[in-house]
C-alpha cells in the first residue's frame, strides 16, 4: 500500500502493463525465430525467454495483480463496497473458469492448425506487413 500511495496506481499500472507487453513480445519473437529456422529451441535462448517471463510475473506483480483487487474496491461507493467487491471476485473467477475451460482446446485447435506441414505457422512468419 506505501508503494501505491507513493507512485500512484496510473504509473503502476503503466509499468507493469508495459514490462509485460514487451516481455510477450520478445518471448512470441524468440519462439517464433527459433522454431522456424530451427526447428527447436538453444539453451541460451530458453534461458532468455525463462528471464523474460520472470519479468512478466514481475510486472504483474507489481501492477496487474495486486491493483486489480485493490482499485474496484476503492471505487464502489462507501454504502455498498462488500456487494461491489464480490461482484469483483465473483466476474474474476468466471473469466478465470472460462479461460481454463477453453484454453486446452484452443492449444489443441492451434497445434492441429501448426502440425498440417506447418502451414499455419509459415503463414504467420512469412506475412509481411
Amino acid at each position: 500500500m506505501v508503494i501505491v500511495d507513493r507512485v500512484g496506481r496510473m504509473p503502476l499500472f503503466m509499468f507493469g502493463g508495459v514490462l509485460m507487453f514487451v516481455s510477450q513480445v520478445l518471448v512470441g519473437a524468440i519462439i517464433a525465430a527459433e522454431l522456424v529456422d530451427h526447428g527447436g529451441i538453444g539453451k541460451g535462448y530458453a534461458v532468455a525467454v525463462i528471464i523474460l517471463i520472470s519479468f512478466y510475473v514481475a510486472g504483474f506483480g507489481v501492477s496487474r495483480g495486486p491493483l486489480g483487487w485493490l482499485v474496484p474496491s476503492e471505487i464502489f461507493p462507501l454504502e455498498i463496497p462488500s456487494a461491489g467487491q464480490s461482484i469483483v471476485v465473483a466476474v474474476s473467477f468466471l473469466f478465470t473458469f472460462v479461460v481454463a475451460q477453453t484454453f486446452l482446446s484452443m492449444l489443441c485447435h492451434f497445434n492441429h492448425l501448426t502440425n498440417s506441414d506447418g502451414f499455419l505457422m509459415n503463414v504467420i512468419m512469412r506475412w509481411k506487413i
